[in-house]
């Protein structure tokens, strides 16, 4: 990425509100193949002017992509570190998963490799390497503590992928009057309920309740 550049002494429009621009707009619709002149006029500045800046279109994308994987890997991290059960965990990382989903599943994933397939990669490394691994901690965190049924990670991580993709793909098609959001809410809660415990259900039941 260049340097910051200025039109008459007054710093143009910069690369933190195209990439906040950017990122506010794959979080709401995925990863889509969006156009330099669309930018350009969203800014209202010269597609040279965007080049002053970044190298590359592809450049653009790997900034808000490496941004939205550090922001959800932290906020991660967060949860996990923060003293709650291992059930309010889950809850918490439904909320991360939740405002970056649109980024991440399976459908924005195969149109991000369609036009730039290193990222794609960068992504899937990512998440097999670094995101799944946490998971699979709070699965055998939460069957130690038997709040967690007795099923393999990789069927619980499938289901919930392939369930939860399923919900972001047909958003527009469902008949309901629920926003994305509380669909997505509802389907992450009807997915973990399935796989905890009597224990672990209570605990879920209480902290829908706002009960400590």
């Amino acid at each position: 990425m260049k340097n910051e550049i200025f039109i008459n002494n007054e710093p143009a429009k910069s690369e933190s509100e195209i990439i906040s621009y950017l990122n506010n707009q794959f979080i709401s619709y995925g990863f889509r193949n969006f156009s330099l002149d669309e930018l350009a006029s969203r800014f209202q500045i010269s597609k040279k002017t965007i080049y002053k800046r970044f190298e590359t279109k592809e450049e653009i994308i790997r900034t808000v992509i490496t941004q939205q994987l550090s922001d959800a890997y932290s906020n991660f991290i967060l949860a996990i570190q923060s003293r709650i059960t291992i059930v309010e965990m889950f809850v918490e990382l439904s909320k991360i998963i939740e405002k970056y989903y649109s980024v991440f599943n399976e459908a924005s994933l195969k149109n991000l490799e369609r036009y730039f397939p290193q990222l794609a990669i960068y992504i899937e490394q990512f998440r097999t390497n670094r995101i799944i691994p946490l998971v699979k901690i709070l699965l055998k965190l939460g069957r130690k503590k038997q709040l967690i049924l007795d099923i393999p990670d990789d069927i619980v991580i499938r289901v919930f992928n392939s369930a939860l993709s399923e919900i972001v793909q047909s958003k527009s098609k469902i008949e309901s009057q629920q926003s994305y959001e509380v669909l997505f809410r509802q389907a992450f809660n009807l997915l973990l309920n399935g796989i905890l415990t009597k224990k672990g259900k209570q605990i879920l039941i209480n902290k829908t309740k706002g009960i400590k």
